[in-house]
């Protein structure tokens, strides 16, 4: 199984990670949370969701890819994976559906492990208590399901605690 990598600071301006993964709902919000802030840093990963959307396939289980320009300035990041784990949002209730969550982990897992150029393959990076906090999940089930999902990727997978100090 993979051993994640626990790191304090933020994951979307960080120079360790190319890519990232985050939890998304199908509704194409990107309303709140970490992925308000990735619609306002980096656009083009919502573009990614807005294009799924249009072409029906931001469902459960499923993913798109939103690519970073390389003169963004502000990361190393060069791409963003919007995981469909969730249906709907909102409070009282788990939002996170955990096979979604698992498939599109994996199917993320094998499109950067078939498709990528790159070698060695990027580092990956995912927002502490994804799934978890927001979407009612519980942080040791997604994290496994993270190391999983990523068992067989050669490269670092890190998760990041936003430092709130």
């Amino acid at each position: 199984m993979k051993k994640l990598i626990y790191r304090e600071g933020n994951l979307l301006t960080n120079q360790f990670v190319e890519v990232i993964g985050q939890s998304c709902n199908c509704q194409n919000t990107f309303g709140s949370g970490i992925a308000r802030t990735i619609r306002e840093m980096y656009p083009d990963a919502y573009k990614a969701d807005c294009d799924a959307t249009k072409a029906n396939t931001n469902i459960l289980g499923n993913f798109s890819v939103g690519y970073i320009p390389a003169d963004n300035n502000i990361s190393s990041i060069r791409r963003i994976y919007n995981l469909y784990g969730q249906n709907l949002f909102g409070k009282g209730t788990r939002q996170t559906n955990y096979d979604a969550l698992y498939s599109a982990l994996e199917g993320m897992a094998n499109d950067l492990i078939e498709n990528d150029m790159d070698l060695p393959l990027p580092s990956v990076g995912f927002p502490y208590q994804m799934g978890s906090f927001r979407g009612g999940g519980s942080w040791d089930i997604v994290s496994r399901l993270i190391e999983v999902a990523f068992k067989d990727y050669p490269s670092d997978v890190i998760v990041y605690r936003l430092d709130a100090n």
